[in-house]
């Protein structure tokens, strides 16, 4: 029987190489996994070997070039490059041992050369050692023997990596060329089958003198294409030379430029010319933070056009397409219909731990969907900084989870107080650890606090997952659920449970503020979002907190003919937001909304029945007219609700919003971390 993603599934022959499938996993890693080690980490070999059991290619990144002036990881994006050491022996016997981790599932192992400021290109300069030094120092009187040869040593020259293209001289530009070349050949050395380098978003300097918008140059090396390609394929032919014949090459590239910059057909040209010495293009959007997409994005796969426009006109080159893969029916459609050649994926790797195990058994269903929240970019402006993935809780903890997770002694009948995201998290993992399920849900419906996500349409990754956590509670027969039952301690204490866990989630915030009782329509973000069409009076409304939750509330409302103003205490709105690869998406979504209005340094003074007044950042009073107002400021946890359950079982614990207000990824952690406990 042929699997059900059999173009996926099918293997392809690349330079003598036949890879195992047509699924690699792109240059990525979750922030703040590596540690301060010039050489890969444990938990980053780990986690790269664990994509390399389902993926065909694995690209590690980490060759960052003698970084200098490193800053807090939310100031410039270093938590997510770490900088190995190509130059050390010591450094080089674990870049070897993260190659073999690779190899041992079937995968090629690839290292992506990006240089991220500030660094530089090292190159090796040789000079001799002291002939004088290693004369006959040591030896005895009377006993003759020669003289070892005087070894070689070794400088490394660092050359600015982040001039603009007319700053280098030609000298300059011949070294660089040799010393991706040089880095290349130790690569080849270090056992790594592809080497992949960054020619995408005018990042580093190859794509640079591509970019007309940043390649002033006026002489051979600027102006024209032709000109302007000059030194990306003097780079490209130096890192062919080293490889050899046998190693694979790849070019992450910008499909195009923004306007004003190369075109499609440009990028035919250059890619033509660059066959001779590259097997591999991968394309990519012309922005960095677009080519993340996010909910704000309608498209799920908005790039797939650039694959098929350059497969169609370049010849001798496997064509990959990335953002947004994760779907294995979208994946094997768009090889079935030639588009592309490769599928590049990064956040289906990390959102799923068995990804490649999922598409080889054709359980396309059983595929965790991405939030598109980019936490596995790092967090909000004033979070800590750690390795997370909002719907895979064992990221940053792959290296060690195995040892962490509890045997279970003896199978049990175990109470989950409330059916929103934490509550089916641990009860999907308490069933498939053996034990039996009763799920109480108050309402007539699964999914808690998320359900808002069926509302709104920049939502629709939360109502997949949403969804998905619901269809993989009915396929468990280990699971009984109880809607419309509130989780009470007396309905549950003469049921003879062995555990009881809460998960009641939270209820939002309401606080006090003068006058709140004179106005007539007040409601909190959740309720504005699941009853806003016609339900809120007039149309103007005024949302209290500029947090991502009323931020978000706002825009919905504006979509839905409202005007908004959200009032914001801090100096942004959505300081909560992840910074990276996301804020300014959705900065661009509400920006974009002509009825929404975000007013920060706000600090709310009293209601009155038509207005929410306000002192703005230069301490003069406001009133803002309000039809409706809606408070997001918050969320209180059901803390004590939740301890009204405890002696009810011998084992008692608390998920989710129980403890204290939590997002989806701190839920899905905690319900994890607890069914590995029952």
């Amino acid at each position: 029987m042929e699997p059900k993603y059999k173009h996926l599934l099918a293997p392809l022959t690349i330079r003598g190489h036949v890879l195992k499938n047509r699924m690699t996993a792109a240059t990525s890693l979750p922030h703040f996994l590596q540690g301060p080690e010039p050489f890969p980490a444990d938990s980053v070999i780990s986690h790269l070997a664990n994509k390399a059991k389902g993926a065909a290619i694995v690209a590690c990144t980490g060759i960052n070039n003698f970084t200098r002036g490193k800053q807090l990881p939310m100031n410039l994006d270093f938590g997510h490059f770490p900088d190995f050491d190509l130059y050390d022996a010591n450094s080089q016997n674990y870049l070897l041992q993260l190659a073999d981790a690779i190899h041992f599932y079937g995968a090629l192992a690839s290292m992506s050369m990006f240089v991220g400021p500030p660094s530089s290109f090292p190159l090796m300069v040789r000079k001799k050692a002291d002939s004088a030094d290693a004369s006959e120092t040591g030896r005895e009187e009377g006993t003759p023997f020669a003289s070892p040869p005087p070894m070689d040593e070794f400088a490394i020259e660092l050359i600015n990596a982040h001039q603009p293209p007319e700053a280098y001289t030609e000298a300059d530009l011949e070294k660089i060329a040799r010393s991706y070349a040089e880095q290349a050949g130790i690569l080849k050395t270090l056992d790594f089958d592809v080497v992949s380098l960054h020619f995408a978003y005018r990042a580093n300097l190859p794509a640079k003198f591509l970019s007309p918008l940043i390649n002033r140059r006026k002489d051979q090396w600027g102006g024209s294409l032709e000109n302007r390609m000059r030194f990306p394929l003097m780079v490209l032919k130096a890192v062919r030379e080293a490889l050899g014949p046998r190693k694979l090459l790849e070019i992450v590239y910008s499909a195009e430029d923004p306007p004003g910059g190369y075109t499609l057909d440009d990028s035919v040209a250059f890619l033509n010319a660059a066959a001779e010495f590259i097997d591999i293009v991968q394309l990519r959007a012309p922005e960095v933070d677009p080519a993340h997409p996010t909910g704000f994005t309608p498209e799920e796969t908005p790039f797939l056009h650039y694959a098929e426009y350059i497969k169609q006109r370049v010849k001798g080159l496997a064509v990959a397409t990335i953002g947004g893969y994760q779907d294995p029916e979208l994946c094997d459609a768009a090889l079935a219909e030639g588009k592309a050649d490769l599928i590049a994926m990064s956040r289906a790797w990390l959102s799923n731990r068995e990804y490649g195990q999922l598409v080889q058994e054709g359980r396309g269903d059983d595929v965790v969907p991405c939030l598109r929240c980019n936490k596995c970019h790092g967090r909000g402006k004033n979070d800590p900084f750690q390795s997370i993935c909002s719907v895979n809780p064992v990221i940053g903890l792959e290296h060690r989870i195995d040892r962490m997770i509890l045997p279970v002694t003896r199978k049990k009948k175990v109470a989950v107080a409330g059916g929103g995201p934490a509550g089916m998290f641990c009860a999907i993992n308490l069933a498939d650890r053996g034990h039996t399920v009763i799920l109480y849900e108050a309402a007539d419906h699964l999914g808690g606090m998320i359900c808002h996500a069926d509302y709104v349409d920049f939502k629709w990754p939360l109502r997949r997952y949403k969804d998905y956590l619901i269809r993989q509670i009915a396929k468990r027969s280990g699971i009984t659920i109880k809607l419309n039952t509130p989780a009470e301690a007396g309905i549950l204490r003469d049921a003879g449970y062995d555990a009881v866990v809460a998960a009641l989630g939270a209820t939002p915030l309401r606080p006090a503020f003068p006058g709140i009782e004179k106005h007539p329509a007040i409601f909190t973000a959740p309720q504005a979002i699941t009853g806003s069409k016609g339900s809120l009076p007039g149309k103007k409304t005024v949302i209290i907190g500029g947090g991502e939750v009323g931020v978000e509330t706002g825009i919905f409302l504006a979509r839905q003919g409202y005007d908004a103003t959200v009032l914001e205490m801090r100096d942004i709105l959505a300081a909560d937001s992840v910074m990276i690869h996301y804020y300014s998406m959705f900065k661009q979504a509400w920006e974009a909304e002509p009825s929404f209005h975000g007013i920060v340094n706000a600090t709310v003074c009293g209601l009155s029945k038509n207005t929410v007044s306000y002192r703005d950042g230069k301490g003069r009073v406001v009133e803002a007219p309000a039809d409706s107002v809606i408070i997001s400021v918050g969320t209180k946890a059901k803390t004590e609700e939740a301890l009204l359950l405890y002696g009810i079982a011998p084992e008692f614990y608390m998920i989710g919003d129980c403890s204290t207000a939590a997002t989806v990824q701190q839920a899905v952690r905690s319900a994890y971390a607890t069914a590995m406990r029952v």
